[in-house]
């Protein structure tokens, strides 16, 4: 939940006015979180964390009235490398299907929001007040079907376990950023899903969906890599689909049963509001 600090100095990747913003890509790294604030670490910079998530508004189309309500969904730290403050990941349900997640952490004097679509199709914008800040011209996500799954379980708790059970079936690498994959390192499967989704209240998802469920390979306790599962049929017929989306800026590579099945690319372009992944800045004075 989402660049290594000690790399940014040597990528001048410069920046680019976007509707009065600035974004730049991802530069957090991983670590267990403190269990206190850094004396120097003013509180106030958590506050603003906190009320950052609500300064851009993600809504399912453009036409769309109401903007989604944003779900904190993980908290995490990084000291070793710079990081201040405890950074987290949002996401935007609808339909009880997440379709959009955001990484929030502050860097440099800047609070950074790095965007990333989950969503099926191309309708999801961003908005600051009235201004388009992002608006994806493809699909975030390709799903695909889970091979060898078995039959989604009747129950939600049994569900539950399958996915836990396909989820550990993943073995994700964090490829990094060096180009001869010097500073790869495996990552780890956060036991609980990040997001467990709400179809209670649905109306007409599309596709049907019988369940689903966000799940985290961590590098410490800092999201890298985010998998979706989804039982997407009825009750009566339904079968297990998946599909990743990044949440960094460095390489990544998802293997299954030792066949890659998911890779991204090392430095995306983060600058391009017609892009399912966008990194957006501001000045933590205003």
């Amino acid at each position: 939940m989402r660049m290594s600090r000690l790399l940014v100095s040597r990528h001048v990747l410069g920046s680019l006015a976007l509707a009065g913003l600035l974004v730049l890509p991802r530069t957090h790294g991983a670590q267990p979180p403190a269990k206190d604030d850094p004396p120097e670490e003013p509180k106030q910079l958590n506050e603003l964390i906190e009320q950052s998530v609500k300064w851009y508004d993600v809504l399912p189309a453009a036409d769309a009235t109401t903007p989604l309500p944003p779900q904190p969904v993980l908290r995490w730290r990084n000291t070793t490398r710079g990081q201040q403050g405890e950074a987290m990941m949002v996401v935007w349900p609808h339909n009880g299907r997440p379709v959009a997640l955001v990484s929030i952490y502050p860097w440099q004097g800047k609070m950074l929001h790095e965007f990333d679509s989950l969503s099926r199709g191309n309708k999801l914008v961003a908005r600051d007040k009235d201004r388009v800040i992002w608006s994806p011209a493809t699909a975030g996500v390709e799903f695909k079907d889970v091979p060898a799954a078995p039959r989604p379980g009747k129950t939600p708790a049994e569900r539950l376990r399958q996915m836990k059970a396909i989820a550990g079936r993943f073995k994700a690498t964090m490829t990094g950023w060096q180009a001869d994959n010097t500073d790869q390192e495996d990552l780890r499967l956060l036991p609980r899903p990040l997001y467990r989704y709400d179809l209670t209240t649905a109306r007409d998802p599309d596709p049907p969906l019988l369940d689903g469920g966000l799940f985290a390979y961590v590098q410490g306790t800092d999201p890298e890599a985010v998998l979706a599962l989804e039982a997407v049929g009825t009750a009566e017929k339904a079968d297990w689909q998946y599909a990743f989306v990044r949440a960094t800026s460095g390489g990544l590579e998802v293997k299954l049963g030792g066949e890659v099945v998911w890779t991204a690319k090392k430095f995306p372009t983060s600058r391009d509001p017609r892009l399912p992944h966008l990194t957006v800045q501001r000045d933590l004075g205003k």
